[in-house]
């Protein structure tokens, strides 16, 4: 990429900067600013980490201070940081390291065993063995493993295989012993034990119970593997183009507010982190002070994260006990962010929402249920990349009626909902141009398309592409309320930017989800770049 320094001089004042003289410019570039009013530009002009002007090159030209850099962007395509509204930040670190059970790596019980004896051979007995991403109905068996699968395959080792949708785990025996897990150990409120019927022992299949684990297990990792796997994962979300993502951790309290503190503290990760609060953790958090959007522009604290689950056969917890938790959480000053995937729990969570919440995943809103939504003033963070990663098995599997009102961004943003776009990785990869991809044009990794609304024309669930890319940047800043300093290329607003090789309005739908980054900046600073 080319670079060159180029001599200010005096100012036009419609371009005059926000403060300071310009240290960066940004030229040559198809800027979408995102912002209504003034959706495209040639040339941003940086002043520390905060976008001081934009608009044409001899205008922010002008502003810039002695010796500023000048980055020739080549008539690329220059976009607001790409946001990610709903992922698992340190979850996907630790996936990046473990044992890769994918459908994509795996397609029976019996590679699951192989990939685990491999890792066996290079790990101490002592250390856990972690393997992420299975899919019981993509395993030729047909079913999840069970410990006594598990124990073929690492007798002597502690081992935790997690399902790829994050709600299941399974451990061999001595990861079910090293938990405190038994014949006689009851199932916790939140999740479910799996026994054999017969004798009652544990089949090694735990529902539900990530933070449960967590609390009796802590961290079941090395220090060396972690750090390898945030290191990857820093460098996967900047050549995405991700310069903010949202943990939505249901568990996160105190100790992982102090852990990502130490994160940020030693710039492991460059994005910026907003890390919603468990509900039950709240009160430790407010007595140490933290509130909702404590923190800085690195890391700041967001929304309370309630799980509303369908697991135990009805809806957990009951709307008495939601009311409640809602309630605690509004009069300790947090909004508060609801799991919620199946409709019942989506019509749960839409009765006891209002602006400034959120509605998490919302995957099954048929037509009856958007209405409801859009009164509540709620936010919708949902996952469009699901229906490119995974859609397969959804047409295969879902019922047909509902398969048109699955992660319904369409009829969601025809009746005026907040929308914002989230992975919710390790679930799914992270790139957001898949996801963008899904919701534009609503196919699937093997080309085929989801059925339309019965009586509505073909795209009545797609988006127009400039929709969606709002909803993957400042849709993003409004979820966790940050959208005055994030989210669109716009005077005044943090220097969150990236450079991408296509103008995702020009090209053909088909060629969205190959959209790649050619350049990421963070508060001005370029952090990653292709080499270009």
């Amino acid at each position: 990429m080319r670079q060159t320094t180029e001599q200010p001089t005096a100012a036009t004042r419609s371009s005059q900067p926000a403060a300071g003289r310009p240290d960066l410019l940004l030229v040559n570039a198809r800027v979408l600013t995102l912002e209504r009013g003034k959706p495209a530009a040639e040339a941003v002009a940086v002043t520390g980490d905060t976008i001081a002007a934009v608009g044409r090159r001899d205008q922010v030209s002008l502003l810039a201070a002695p010796g500023a850099r000048t980055i020739d962007c080549q008539g690329m395509t220059l976009l607001p940081g790409l946001i990610d509204a709903h992922c698992h930040l340190l979850a996907t670190a630790a996936s990046m390291r473990g044992v890769d059970c994918s459908p994509d790596a795996v397609s029976s019980i019996h590679d699951v065993q192989m990939a685990l004896r491999r890792r066996v051979e290079t790990t101490p007995e002592d250390r856990w063995i972690r393997g992420f991403g299975y899919d019981d109905v993509s395993l030729a068996e047909g079913r999840h493993p069970t410990r006594w699968d598990l124990d073929q395959a690492a007798p002597n080792h502690p081992v935790r295989l997690d399902h790829r949708s994050g709600h299941a785990t399974v451990m061999n025996s001595l990861g079910l012993s090293m938990a405190g897990i038994g014949q006689d150990t009851p199932d916790p409120p939140q999740g479910l034990i799996d026994r054999e019927p017969q004798t009652g022992e544990p089949t090694g299949l735990l529902l539900e119970l990530a933070g449960w684990l967590r609390e009796r297990l802590g961290h079941s990792g090395d220090e060396a593997g972690f750090q390898e796997g945030l290191y990857r994962l820093d460098r996967m979300l900047l050549s995405y183009g991700i310069t903010s993502v949202q943990d939505a951790g249901p568990d996160n309290g105190l100790d992982r507010w102090r852990t990502l503190v130490s994160i940020q503290a030693s710039g492991q990760l460059s994005c910026r982190v907003t890390m919603m609060a468990g509900a039950s953790k709240l009160q430790e958090l407010v007595s140490e002070g933290l509130t909702w959007h404590s923190g800085d522009g690195r890391l700041r604290l967001g929304h309370a994260k309630l799980m509303l689950t369908l697991t135990t056969g009805a809806l957990h917890p009951n709307m008495e006990d939601l009311r409640d938790q809602v309630d605690q959480a509004h009069g300790m000053g947090f909004p508060v962010a609801i799991h919620a995937v199946e409709r019942e729990a989506v019509e749960a969570a839409a009765s006891v929402v209002s602006a400034g919440d959120r509605i998490e995943h919302c995957a099954e809103c048929p037509a009856e249920l958007v209405a409801q939504v859009r009164s509540t003033g709620a936010t919708v963070v949902t996952q469009p990349g699901f229906l490119y990663w995974n859609g397969g098995r959804y047409i295969q599997r879902v019922d047909p009626e509902l398969q048109p009102h699955l992660y319904p961004v369409g009829a969601l943003h025809r009746a005026g909902v907040p929308l914002a776009f989230g992975s919710d990785s390790p679930v799914a990869d992270p790139n957001p141009w898949p996801a963008i991809y899904g919701a534009v044009t609503r196919t699937t990794r093997d080309g085929t398309k989801f059925p339309p609304i019965a009586g509505m024309s073909a795209t009545s669930q797609e988006v127009p592409v400039t929709a969606a890319l709002r909803m993957q940047t400042i849709g993003g800043a409004h979820a966790d309320g940050s959208e005055d300093r994030k989210g669109t290329i716009s005077r005044g607003k943090l220097a969150d930017l990236v450079l991408v090789d296509a103008d995702p309005t020009e090209v053909e739908p088909d060629r969205l989800k190959d959209i790649r980054a050619v350049m990421t900046i963070v508060g001005g600073q370029v952090v990653w770049s292709s080499g270009v």
